[in-house]
């Protein structure tokens, strides 16, 4: 499953789930008091449940794409500063991140090929000379 597509059923499910909660009707015989305080435990209520999809979308973001990333940006650094000894990024599902994360493989493995490409060929030149 893609990954807009996972965000888009979490933002969905959010957005049902927060008009269902919407939805509450307050009988017109109840006594204000009452009815306020039945207000008042809504709000606090839905605030509590708003901040918790908040905290289980955050990490979910993170986890999906803020961690590939930041994995990526590191090695990208390492391999600028001529470091290609590092083992390829794991790679599982079949979202655009992991797509992502298989690009930057290859990228990796052709810099790899050229740099070896490139020993080679002064090292026939230094033979040559």
């Amino acid at each position: 499953m893609k990954l807009t597509t996972r965000v888009n059923l979490i933002l969905g499910a959010t957005f049902l789930l927060g008009l269902a909660l919407v939805t509450v009707v307050v009988a017109y015989s109840l006594p204000v008091g009452l009815a306020g305080e039945n207000f008042i435990s809504f709000i606090v209520s839905m605030a509590v449940i708003f901040m918790l999809l908040f905290l289980v979308i955050n990490i979910v973001i993170r986890r999906l794409v803020l961690k590939p990333v930041s994995q990526v940006v590191r090695m990208a650094d390492e391999i600028a500063d001529g470091n290609l000894r590092n083992p390829e990024i794991k790679v599982t599902g079949n979202d655009e991140i992991a797509e992502m994360l298989r690009a930057f493989n290859r990228m990796r493995h052709s810099m790899i090929k050229l740099a070896q490409m490139m020993q080679r060929l002064k090292a026939q030149d230094n033979i040559k000379t």
